[in-house]
């Protein structure tokens, strides 16, 4: 819940540089309900994109941890990989590097 909170505030501050942002949940019992429960007990009121992945996503960036973060940058290169929480000051700095 807290990186969701982090990047629920970072998205709007960053959109207008072309931050593009998808939360990719790997959870094979997550549903839309599940999610809107999830965003409404971590105080999320403007709903992050979210697709609800088969496994495909994950496989193909190589993600297996609920926690991944991957920025990629404007050519679609990755340029920053966590497997834990991220705190809002690493994420605004890397975003700040390829924006």
């Amino acid at each position: 819940m807290e990186e969701a909170r982090t990047w629920s505030e970072i998205l709007p501050a960053y959109e207008d540089r072309g931050l593009n942002m998808l939360m990719i949940s790997i959870d094979p019992f997550e549903t839309e309900q599940s999610i809107e429960a999830f965003n409404n007990q971590a105080g999320i009121t403007e709903p992050l994109p979210t697709v609800l992945d088969g496994g495909d996503i994950a496989q193909r960036f190589g993600a297996s941890a609920l926690e991944t973060t991957i920025i990629l940058d404007k050519a679609g290169e990755e340029v920053f990989r966590d497997v834990a929480i991220t705190d809002a000051g690493t994420i605004r700095a890397t975003l700040e590097s390829v924006l």
